[in-house]
């Protein structure tokens, strides 16, 4: 939760004090690769190994993500005129999983093994995935610089995340203090994309109508909604339903507020910079009602078996 409350206080503080913060925002895009090189490093061996042994769930998992988001976003996308605000939207929903929906997953009792593999694998397709949807969802009255934000998203996440998996590869036997440090740094750069784009956008975000906070409320509920149902229709166990749900819904929208920043301008970023909070708050909410079902006899059952 520490990182819930470093997000709203960081809110507060990027919005009364801007100035503070938006110093920082040349740096952004080179921290966020340091980052996601940490990233990469947690990833272990053994969970590499297990998903090369049976990628069956992962995948399915990651099909409905990258099915589900980008279609939920193009369709609320529909309800706006703007096209550099519809273009936001969509580049919500063509996001990777967030590096904290693997704490959520942890902290709500999901399958954490699933959790980063997801997270991991839909962050070195984020590329492809961009290449693919941009294209056919984003606003036609816009000149979009797809090529670019493949890049960017290449070089500042695939890469490092491959090269620390990589070193992992070769030293998994790492002190432990190596998994806090890169856990911190993983927490604190969330905390810092926040910052950076609610302080660049803190004139917008004052402006920001119901429609627009409706619209994107909807868009993070729909999609836990629809992940639910999903990962019923396939038969998959409790635990595995509610990863597949903080996956779909907790999308990396830190990484879609800095693309945004960078080729859309700060208007384009403010999709991304409310669903970076806005799905942290939701998600934390379910942890008062996953204490009420763990103690209620049919989960209990549940856990025993």
């Amino acid at each position: 939760m520490l990182i819930l409350v470093g997000i709203l206080l960081g809110v507060a503080l990027a919005f009364f004090y801007p100035e503070s913060i938006l110093w920082m925002r040349e740096g952004l895009r080179p921290a966020f690769a340091v980052t996601m090189f940490f990233v990469g490093s947690l990833v272990h061996p053994d969970e590499i190994r297990s998903f090369l042994k049976a990628p069956q769930r992962a995948l399915s998992g990651l099909l409905c993500q990258y099915t589900i988001m980008p279609l939920c976003a193009f369709a609320v996308s529909l309800l706006f005129e703007d096209p550099v605000l519809r273009t936001g939207i969509i580049l919500v929903g063509c996001m990777p999983g967030a590096m904290a929906s693997n704490v959520m997953t942890a902290l709500l009792k999901g399958d954490l093994v699933l959790s980063v593999t997801m997270t991991t694998v839909a962050t070195f397709l984020s590329p492809l995935v961009l290449a693919f949807w941009l294209p056919l969802l984003a606003d036609t009255r816009m000149e979009l610089p797809v090529g670019d934000m493949v890049w960017n998203t290449t070089w500042m996440v695939a890469g490092p995340v491959v090269l620390g998996a990589g070193l992992r590869s070769l030293r998994p036997d790492v002190p432990a203090c190596w998994n806090r440090l890169a856990t911190g740094v993983a927490s604190l750069a969330i905390i810092l994309i926040v910052l950076v784009v609610v302080a660049a956008n803190r004139h917008h975000l004052m402006a920001l109508g119901p429609a627009v906070v409706a619209a994107i409320v909807s868009l993070n509920l729909t999609a836990y909604a629809l992940a639910f149902g999903a990962a019923k229709a396939m038969g998959w166990p409790d635990r595995q339903r509610r990863t597949l749900v903080i996956e779909v819904g907790m999308q990396n929208a830190g990484l879609g507020s800095v693309l945004a920043l960078h080729h859309l301008g700060e208007a384009g970023a403010v999709p991304s910079a409310f669903y970076t909070v806005l799905c942290v708050i939701t998600a934390a909410m379910a942890l008062p009602l996953q204490t009420l079902l763990r103690n209620s006899p049919g989960e209990a059952s549940e856990e025993k078996i």
